[in-house]
């Protein structure tokens, strides 16, 4: 059986399959060097963003409080994922979420999520160890938790 290789091409193509009513999504991605490697400071500067966010929505005490986190972190989503697919992409990612209409990001945080969270696997299969190591993306194992002592009895 012959090797197949997978080669970045210097533009590739991400497929968002519609349904019978809709039209595939195409996204562009330009996968050349220094794309990438652009583009993986941001996506892990944006990590360590939505963890703080993560943290004061989880903490926010009123209505006002939450909607402010929420809009921030919508703002992080349009500005992280526009970095990997291009800002028409992103109103293309906003338009397949509404069935054709753009959807507010800010009610809709946990499918934007999603998006955001394939994108970046994405881009990081598409990353030699080195890019990701000079960009600070770290991998670490987690670790199983330990049973406590009243656990085990």
């Amino acid at each position: 059986m012959p090797t197949i290789l997978n080669i970045n091409r210097e533009v590739e193509k991400i497929v968002i399959p519609g349904d019978a009513n809709q039209e595939d999504t195409v996204l562009e991605v330009f996968t050349d060097d220094k794309s990438i490697e652009q583009t993986l400071h941001q996506v892990g500067n944006a990590m360590d963003r939505f963890a703080a966010l993560q943290s004061k929505l989880d903490k926010a005490e009123d209505e006002e409080a939450v909607k402010e986190q929420q809009e921030a972190i919508a703002r992080l989503f349009k500005r992280t994922i526009s970095a990997i697919v291009g800002k028409d992409g992103w109103q293309k990612i906003l338009e397949y979420i509404g069935d054709g209409e753009p959807v507010d990001p800010t009610n809709n945080i946990m499918t934007i999520g999603e998006v955001f969270a394939a994108l970046t696997t994405w881009l990081y299969e598409r990353c030699t160890s080195k890019q990701l190591r000079d960009a600070g993306v770290r991998f670490e194992r987690e670790k199983p938790k330990k049973a406590r002592k009243k656990d085990r009895k």
